[in-house]
């Protein structure tokens, strides 16, 4: 799962910046994270961010891992970016496999 979960991020973070996406300077963390994030609620959680913010802060995931409003906010803003990114996966994995 770990590997798996750190293989989309760096797909998504490297997408986000070959689309020219700018995080926003105050954001403590990194629109890739939130997508991973939302990523793993959605494949190991059965969607609960709340389950999947606890497991990326008891393993040390990310620097900074979001209260759940404040992800809830940054993943409703970031929702336009999501099923592109979720079809860039997809082929990735079909790819691979």
């Amino acid at each position: 799962m770990l590997s798996r979960l750190i293989a989309a991020f760096c797909i998504i973070d490297d997408a986000l910046q070959a689309m020219g996406y700018k995080d926003d300077p105050q954001a403590k963390t990194p629109a890739s994270a939130i997508l991973t994030l939302a990523l793993l609620a959605a494949l190991e959680f059965g969607g609960k961010h709340n389950k999947a913010l606890a497991l990326a802060k008891d393993l040390g995931l990310f620097t900074h891992v979001p209260s759940p409003s404040r992800f809830n906010r940054r993943l409703h803003a970031l929702y336009p970016l999501l099923l592109p990114l979720l079809h860039l996966l997809a082929q990735v994995w079909k790819h691979l496999h």
